[in-house]
């Protein structure tokens, strides 16, 4: 046996329980419906399934940034088929004002998503050390460890995606 097989057979002892409870928690909340939609695309669909399988296996940074590409393509796909050509390649940040907006999302959804987008801004853009968003400095303020704070971001993004996958359901 190589050492890459024997590394992901310890891997896959060590991980197997917390996978198996991301992936027990995960089926818990998908919606239940016949057909699952993305009206934006495949693109869409691979960056769901992706950010799902990386929140089963922990990686949480990857679900922050790819669950949010999810969400903002979705809104995107929806002002476009609206004949919102203007919102093209609007930011998450407009796309979100404008959904609100137009009654897309209630007030509660609105101010889930953006505290989501802006969880994710440290993690996509560069913070100084100890920037009052950074994900360092939120973890010293809850007394966490800083991947706590990122799995719960990540938990937090998994959500909303479900959520938002849960309207475009048939």
């Amino acid at each position: 046996m190589s050492q890459s097989e024997d590394w992901l057979i310890q891997e896959d002892m060590v991980c197997f329980a917390d996978r198996a409870a991301r992936l027990d928690w995960i089926a818990a909340i998908m919606p239940t419906a016949e057909y699952l939609t993305f009206p934006s695309g495949l693109m869409a669909k691979y960056l769901f399934e992706e950010a799902r399988y990386c929140f089963v296996y922990g990686q949480f940074l990857a679900v922050i940034v790819l669950g949010l590409a999810f969400l903002e393509k979705t809104l995107a796909s929806r002002f476009f088929m609206a004949g919102r050509n203007d919102l093209e390649r609007a930011s998450i940040s407009r796309l979100l004002h404008e959904a609100r907006n137009k009654a897309w999302l209630t007030e509660d959804e609105y101010e889930k998503l953006e505290r989501i987008r802006l969880a994710r801004n440290p993690v996509a853009h560069f913070r100084a050390p100890l920037a009052e968003d950074s994900i360092e400095f939120r973890a010293l303020g809850k007394e966490n460890h800083p991947y706590s704070v990122i799995e719960q971001d990540s938990r937090d993004v998994i959500e909303a995606v479900m959520h938002m996958l849960g309207r475009n359901a048939v």
